[in-house]
């Protein structure tokens, strides 16, 4: 057995009598919060997403030497119409990325922390149980990293299918470049994961790698 004391973690630290980030004037809007998100995932993410991409292809190109083969390349694709491909995907992104806004936007008002993605509710009318506690996740204990463990793990599957898109896609052109993003990418999931298992603030820096390496 370990030799370290064990710390008991308060489960209802930070919630109300049902379970919801106490009321308070720093709890944001709707509509705030959805701008602060679309300032996030609309403007500053992609232009970072752009300078990475713009100095890949000009570092590989000028520098590497692979001009002549991304103009054959891009010839190709221009030849067999093979740019709505890039467009669509494009497209399927942007719709994600608008829904994820719309889901994070609502989460706000209705004072849901993560990693709870539903909230449930005892639908009585009436009687000891109409006002009773929301059943959220526990997020505490041995139980609290087993639901972030798994939060982590539907975050990148929720991801996967537009990332293995994009990957295909990028390798096509850049050939091995997608190496360097795709292991960058989990590098990011395999941290965030980690530290999302030891508590919710700690995902940070893992989320930000592979958010990188998705959006370069």
């Amino acid at each position: 057995m370990s030799s370290q004391p064990m710390v008991l973690e308060d489960e209802f630290a930070g919630r109300d009598a049902r379970g919801l980030k106490p009321d308070s004037d720093s709890i944001n809007s709707e509509q705030a919060e959805r701008m602060k998100y679309v300032k996030m995932l609309f403007v500053g993410i992609p232009i970072i997403g752009q300078v990475f991409a713009w100095t890949t292809y000009l570092v590989c190109g000028q520098v590497f030497g692979q001009q002549k083969l991304y103009d054959k390349k891009f010839e190709f694709v221009k030849e067999y119409q093979l740019g709505y491909v890039f467009l669509a995907l494009w497209i399927l992104s942007v719709a994600r990325i608008a829904v994820v806004i719309n889901a994070n936007a609502a989460r706000a008002p209705a004072r849901v922390d993560r990693p709870d993605q539903q909230v449930y509710k005892v639908m009585a009318a009436s009687g000891p149980l109409a006002d009773a506690p929301f059943v959220m996740m526990a997020n505490t204990g041995p139980q609290g990293r087993f639901n972030r463990a798994q939060r982590a793990l539907y975050n990148m599957d929720e991801n996967l299918p537009v990332v293995l898109a994009n990957t295909i896609a990028v390798a096509s052109i850049f050939g091995p470049v997608v190496i360097g993003l795709v292991l960058l990418i989990a590098v990011g999931r395999i941290f965030f994961a980690v530290k999302y298992t030891e508590s919710l603030n700690a995902r940070g820096k893992g989320f930000m790698l592979c958010m990188l390496g998705e959006k370069w």
